[in-house]
């Protein structure tokens, strides 16, 4: 688990942050306590900096994914706020 692309590699940058944004999206979507999340975060903090890649980055990576998720949900909250419901009565076909 601990080797990605590089970070000084030719690959393309999106290329290169791939494995970061699947392990960091894991970490904040699966129910985890406080410790086991602090643990997977530093486990990406070092596979991070093993690889080359400077901390702010990984750093960036984990706020942007964690907003665009709480934005999600509260879009999600929102549209089961906004539904209405209504009943139609059904006569039947027309004889």
């Amino acid at each position: 688990m601990d080797t990605t692309i590089h970070f000084s590699s030719n690959h393309p940058y999106d290329h290169k942050l791939a494995a970061f944004k699947y392990y960091i999206n894991g970490m904040i979507t699966m129910p985890l306590t406080e410790q086991a999340v602090k643990q997977e975060w530093n486990k990406i903090v070092i596979m991070a900096h093993n690889n080359g890649f400077p901390e702010q980055i990984v750093h960036k990576l984990r706020n942007k994914l964690t907003t665009k998720r709480d934005q999600t949900s509260q879009m999600q909250l929102m549209q089961q706020h906004n539904k209405k419901w209504t009943t139609f009565t059904y006569y039947g076909l027309a004889v």
